[in-house]
């Protein structure tokens, strides 16, 4: 039989609980690697689970936006049709009032007025100031200019 003193009593005591504790640390280490091998595999099933519903989360509203700017496009392009339908109403508008005065024109248009009208424009240029040289026109027996090409045959 061996004798022991309170040291060896001590010394086996926390060489007990040494081997407690780093029996304690190993399971849990054991476990914690346990738990993130599985862990992680769960949370990324999750996530993936996360993403694809975010993803088709955000197809949809990228579908639902694309078709919002559709219609906003349609919708400007029937006011620019309209617009431009209006501008097209306008310019006929337009033509019909000059042919209107065209024609009154010509049914009170004649000869002597025309001559009457050329030499009150010679008179507003002359006094105008502006154009002081003197210009020679041509006039025929009717008292109109006589415009003729050059090389023009008779």
């Amino acid at each position: 039989m061996t004798i022991r003193t309170s040291g060896d009593v001590q010394n086996f005591k926390f060489a007990r609980h040494a081997t407690i504790t780093a029996a304690i640390a190993v399971t849990a280490l054991i476990a914690i690697i346990l738990g993130c091998m599985f862990g992680f595999r769960a949370y990324g099933r999750y996530q993936s689970v996360r993403d694809a519903d975010n993803y088709v989360k955000t197809s949809q509203i990228r579908a639902n936006n694309q078709v919002r700017l559709n219609q906003i496009e349609i919708s400007q392009q029937q006011q620019r049709v309209k617009i431009e339908q209006q501008k097209a109403e306008i310019r006929k508008q337009n033509a019909l009032g000059i042919r209107e005065a065209q024609d009154i024109i010509n049914k009170t248009l004649t000869p002597l007025y025309v001559q009457h009208e050329m030499v009150d424009q010679l008179g507003e240029i002359a006094k105008s100031g502006k154009n002081s040289s003197v210009i020679y026109i041509p006039v025929g027996p009717d008292g109109l200019p006589v415009v003729a090409t050059a090389g023009a045959k008779k």
